[in-house]
C-alpha cells in the first residue's frame, strides 16, 4: 500500500483502521528525516520533500484519517520540517497553508483529539511562534492583513470583520484555544502567544491588526468565564492534618451548610489555580508587550469586559447571610491582589472599586494609526458599558463601604475574609489605595517629631502591658525576634520602597530619610474614620473574638503601622501636637498622667492617649480581673505558651532532619519547606551580618504567596522558664521559679501555691469550661498607688474616648488563653514596628 493508492481510496480514506496502515510509512519517513537533520549536509531527503511538496499529502493524511497514530506521525513530520534550517519552510506560503489546515483538522471536523495529540499540536504551534519571533517581520505566509481601509471596514458587519480577522492570522487564534489549559499544554500556548506580541514591536501592521481584532475581547471574555467557574460558597477551613496549633486549641465549630466547599478541597484549589494562571498570563502580556497601544487596549478590555460586568458585581451582590458568597468573593479578590504584581492592572482594579477616576494616560495628541484605532476601540467599549445598568456602580457602593459593612457582620467567616483582604491591600497596595480606605489629613513634620524620651516612654508603655499579661523571662528574647520581623515587614511594605531606595541613590552625599520626607507626604488617620472605628470595635472584643479574626486583625493593624506614609500620631500614638514640652519638664514626668499635667500645648488642652493604646489598657485590665477570678490563671497561660513553643521546636527539628536519598526520596521532598528568598539590598545595607528574613510565627498568620521567609529562630516563642514542663512524674507537674514582687501577681501567686494541681482529666474539663467575659464594672483599672514599678505605672493613662468591652460573651478557658497569648505577641509586635520605624524613617528627634 502506497500513498497514491490511498489517495484514490475514496470513501475508505476516512476509515480509522484503513488510515492506520499509513502510520508505519509516515514513521519511517520521520526516522529518515530525523537522522538526516542530525547529519552533515547535503540533506537530500529534505530537499526532495521541498521539491515534491510531500507535506501536502501528509497534511491530507492527518486531516482526513481519524487514526491517532497517523495524526501523531503527520504532526511530527511537520515538526521536523519546521526545525530544519535548509529549505526555509517557515517562509513557504504553501507549507504554512497546509500546516494551518492540519492544525484545524480536529476542531473543524468535530473530532475529539487525544491528550497526546493535543500536546503535539500545541508544541508545533509554539515552535512556529518561536520561529516567527526571530524574523525581522512576520512572513506573509503566516500573516496576511486585509488591505481594506477604515471606511470599507465600517460598512461591514462585526461578524464579517471577525471572520476575516480570523483567517488573516490564524496562528494567534489557534494558540488562544489552549491558553487557559493547565500544565504543559497551557504553558506552551501562553508562551507562544507572548512571542507573537513581542513581534508586534517590529511590525506596525501586526500592531494595528492586534488592536483591531477580537484578540483582546476573547482574552477578557475567557477571564470572566474562568472566574464564573469558581465556587460561589467556600468555607475558610483547614485540612485536619494542617491545622496550626494556635487554631487547634480554640477550634470554633461553624454551622454546616450543604453548599459550602472547603477551601482546601481539590476542586476549589484546581479552579482557583486555573483562574490565577490565566490572570498571570494577562500580567505577562502587559510586561512583555513593547507596544503602548496594545497595552492600553488590553487594560481597557480588562476594565470593561471583566472588572465592571463580572468581578465588581459579584462583590456587590455577595451576601453573608447563612454563610453566603461573601467569603468566596473576598477570598478570590485577595488572591488576585496577592498573585498579581503588575501595577497597571491593580491600579485599574482598585481605582474602579474605590470609585476613583482612572489615571490611565490618554494619548489624545497622537495621530498614529495604532493610537487612533485604540481610541476608537475604547470609545466602543465605553459606549457599550454606558448602555448597561448602573445598579452596581462604585458611585453608589465602593469597596470601602463593603468592607465596613462586612467587618460589622455577625458572620465570623465574613469578618475574617474581610480582614485578610484589607491586610493584603494595606501590605501590598497601600500606595495605590491609601487615600481611599481611610479619612486622612496631611501631616506636617515641622516641630512634631517625638523626642527620644517620649519615644522610649511609649515603648515602655507597650512593653509593660506585655509584662502585665504574663511576666516571662523570655519576653526580651521574643521582643528581639519581633524586631527582626518588623524590619522585614516594613522594608517589604509597598510604601517603603520609594523612601528606602532613595536613601541609597546618592553615594557621594549623605542623604537622610528625614530630608526626603518632604516629597513623600505623610498622612494621619482620623480617629473618627468609619473603617478605623470598625477595626477598633473588633480590637475591643479581642479576648472573645474568634482566633482567626484576631490573627487577621493583628496582621491588618501591623500592616497599617508599617506604612511609612501613614503617621502613627492620633491612632496608635498620642497626637504629635502634644510632643512639645517646656525645658526640663520631660525628665520629671514619671507617668502618663504626669505627661498630661506637665505637657504644655496650645490652649492648655489635656494630652490624650491614642485609641489603640487605650483599648490595649482596657484589655490588660480585663485580663487582670480574669486572673483574680480564675484559679491558677498564670499556670494555664504559661502552659499554653509552652505548648506553642513545643510545636515550633518540633517544626524546627523536622527542618533539620536530613532527607534520605532513597526510593522514597521524592515523597520525602514533598514535606521539605521552600527555600527562602535572599534578603533584599535594604537589609544588607542596614545590617549585612544579620539574617532578617523570618517565617510566619506561631501566631498562625497566613503569609502572602509573594513573601518568602526562612524558618524562625526558636527564640520567637522561647522557652517558658517561669513554668517549665517536667518530663518525669506527672505530665502536669510544674517546676516553679521565684516570682517577682509585683503586686499585680500577689493574688494569683498565693492562690496557686495553696490550691494544688488538678488531675489530667480535671485539667481538660477546666480548659473546656465556659468563661463569661463581660464589660468592666466601673472605670478602667489603674495601677495601685504607691507602686514603684516605672514600666507598670506608665499604663495609668487617660483618654477622651475610652474603649470598653461592650458585649458579654461565653468562651472556653482554652479559647481565652490562646487569645491572651496572641494579644501579648501583638503588643510586642507593634512596639517593635514603632522602634524600627523610628530608626528607618527618622521619626524621633535626638536633639
Amino acid at each position: 500500500m502506497d500513498f497514491q493508492s490511498w489517495r484514490k481510496g475514496g470513501r475508505r480514506q476516512s476509515d480509522p483502521a484503513f488510515g492506520g496502515t499509513l502510520a508505519p510509512y509516515l514513521q519511517s519517513i520521520n526516522r529518515i528525516l530525523r537522522d538526516e537533520i542530525h547529519s552533515s549536509p547535503p540533506h537530500l531527503c529534505i530537499r526532495n520533500v521541498a521539491i515534491t511538496q510531500l507535506y501536502v499529502l501528509v497534511s491530507l493524511i492527518g486531516t482526513v484519517t481519524r487514526n491517532e497514530q497517523s495524526a501523531k506521525a503527520s504532526l511530527r513530520f511537520f515538526g521536523l520540517l519546521i526545525d530544519s534550517e535548509d529549505e526555509d519552510f517557515i517562509n513557504d506560503p504553501s507549507f504554512a497553508d497546509k500546516f494551518i489546515v492540519l492544525m484545524r483538522a480536529g476542531s473543524a471536523a468535530g473530532i475529539t483529539r487525544g491528550f497526546e495529540v493535543e500536546i503535539e499540536v500545541v508544541e508545533l504551534l509554539f515552535a512556529v511562534a518561536a520561529k516567527l519571533r526571530h524574523q525581522p517581520e512576520v512572513p506573509p505566509a503566516w500573516f496576511r492583513p486585509s488591505t481594506d481601509t477604515d471606511q470599507d471596514q465600517s460598512r461591514l458587519s462585526t461578524a464579517s470583520i471577525s471572520v476575516s480577522r480570523l483567517w488573516e492570522f490564524p496562528l494567534v487564534f489557534m494558540l488562544l484555544d489552549y491558553v487557559h489549559y493547565d500544565g504543559k499544554v497551557g504553558d506552551f500556548a501562553r508562551t507562544g502567544h507572548l512571542y507573537i506580541l513581542e513581534s508586534a514591536s517590529r511590525s506596525s501592521k501586526l500592531e494595528r491588526w492586534i488592536i483591531d481584532s477580537d484578540l483582546a475581547t476573547i482574552l477578557a471574555s475567557g477571564l470572566g468565564a474562568l472566574y464564573s467557574q469558581l465556587s460561589s460558597k467556600i468555607a475558610l477551613s483547614h485540612a485536619n492534618e494542617s491545622v496550626p496549633p494556635v487554631l487547634a486549641f480554640s477550634k470554633v465549630t461553624y454551622p454546616d451548610h450543604a453548599d459550602d466547599e472547603p477551601m482546601f478541597s481539590t476542586t476549589v484549589q484546581a479552579h482557583l489555580a486555573t483562574f490565577l494562571s490565566y490572570l498571570t498570563f494577562w500580567q505577562d502580556m502587559l510586561e512583555r508587550c513593547p507596544s503602548i497601544d496594545i497595552k492600553a487596549t488590553l487594560l481597557d478590555h480588562f476594565d470593561f469586559l471583566f472588572l465592571r460586568p463580572v468581578l465588581y458585581p459579584s462583590l456587590v451582590e455577595s451576601s453573608d447571610i447563612d454563610c453566603g458568597s461573601s467569603v468566596a468573593v473576598m477570598t478570590y479578590l485577595r488572591s488576585i491582589l496577592e498573585n498579581i504584581t503588575h501595577t497597571d492592572i491593580i491600579r485599574v482594579l482598585l481605582h474602579y472599586m474605590f470609585g476613583s477616576p482612572s489615571e490611565q494616560k490618554q494619548d489624545t495628541e497622537s495621530s498614529r494609526p495604532t493610537a487612533l484605532a485604540r481610541r476608537r476601540k475604547s470609545e466602543t467599549l465605553i459606549t457599550s458599558n454606558a448602555n448597561r445598568s448602573d445598579d452596581t456602580s462604585p458611585d453608589l457602593l465602593t469597596l470601602t463601604d463593603i468592607l465596613q459593612g462586612y467587618l460589622a457582620s455577625r458572620n465570623q467567616r465574613t469578618v475574617t475574609a474581610s480582614l485578610r483582604l484589607l491586610a493584603t491591600i494595606l501590605r501590598s497596595w497601600h500606595d495605590i489605595a491609601s487615600t481611599k480606605l481611610f479619612r486622612l489629613q496631611l501631616a506636617t513634620t515641622t516641630g512634631e517629631q517625638r523626642s527620644i524620651e517620649i519615644h522610649g516612654r511609649y515603648l515602655d508603655v507597650l512593653y509593660s502591658m506585655a509584662e502585665d499579661i504574663l511576666d516571662d523571662e523570655g519576653l526580651k528574647t521574643y521582643y528581639k525576634s519581633h524586631l527582626l520581623d518588623a524590619q522585614v515587614v516594613i522594608e517589604m511594605h509597598a510604601c517603603s520602597r520609594r523612601q528606602l531606595i532613595l536613601a541609597k541613590t546618592n553615594s557621594t552625599e549623605a542623604l537622610s530619610l528625614h530630608k526626603y520626607r518632604g516629597s513623600v507626604q505623610q498622612n494621619r488617620i482620623k480617629p473618627e474614620d468609619p473603617l478605623f472605628v470598625c477595626l477598633l470595635s473588633l480590637l475591643e472584643n479581642f479576648l472573645t473574638n474568634d482566633t482567626e479574626i484576631n490573627l487577621s486583625l493583628s496582621e491588618t493593624l501591623a500592616a497599617l503601622a508599617s506604612c511609612s506614609e501613614t503617621a502613627l500620631d492620633g491612632w496608635l500614638l498620642g497626637p504629635a501636637r502634644n510632643y512639645v514640652y517646656p525645658p526640663g519638664n520631660e525628665d520629671t514626668a514619671e507617668t502618663m498622667d504626669d505627661w498630661t499635667c506637665n505637657g504644655q500645648v496650645s490652649g492648655n488642652s489635656p494630652m490624650t492617649v491614642s485609641p489603640i493604646l487605650a483599648c490595649f489598657s482596657t484589655l490588660v485590665d480585663q485580663i487582670e480581673k480574669l486572673r483574680v477570678d480564675i484559679q491558677d490563671f498564670d499556670i494555664h497561660l504559661s502552659e499554653r505558651r509552652h505548648v506553642f513553643q513545643l510545636a515550633e521546636e518540633i517544626d524546627n527539628a523536622a527542618v533539620d532532619i536530613p532527607v534520605p536519598k532513597s526510593q522514597d526520596w521524592e515523597d520525602s521532598q514533598k514535606s521539605k519547606p521552600r527555600d527562602s528568598a535572599a534578603t533584599g539590598a535594604i537589609s544588607e545595607r542596614l545590617n549585612a551580618s544579620r539574617n532578617a528574613s523570618r517565617a510566619s510565627s506561631h501566631r498562625g498568620r497566613q503569609q502572602s504567596s509573594t513573601e518568602h521567609h526562612q524558618a524562625p529562630p526558636k527564640s520567637l516563642v522561647g522557652s517558658l522558664n517561669q513554668n517549665r514542663l517536667s518530663l518525669s512524674g506527672s505530665p502536669f507537674k510544674i517546676i516553679e521559679r521565684s516570682y517577682s514582687s509585683s503586686p499585680l501577681r500577689r493574688t494569683s501567686t498565693s492562690s496557686r501555691t495553696s490550691g494544688g494541681l488538678p488531675s489530667p482529666r480535671g485539667l481538660s474539663d477546666m480548659l473546656h469550661r465556659k468563661i463569661r467575659v463581660g464589660p468592666n464594672t466601673g472605670r478602667r483599672r489603674h495601677l495601685r498607688e504607691g507602686i514603684d514599678s516605672e514600666s507598670s505605672s506608665l499604663r495609668s493613662v487617660r483618654s477622651t474616648a475610652e474603649p470598653v468591652i461592650k458585649e458579654t460573651r461565653d468562651v472556653t478557658l482554652s479559647h481565652l488563653l490562646t487569645n491572651v497569648i496572641i494579644l501579648q505577641e501583638f503588643i510586642l509586635e507593634l512596639a517593635a514596628i514603632i522602634q524600627i520605624r523610628a530608626s528607618l524613617f527618622s521619626e524621633v528627634s535626638l536633639d
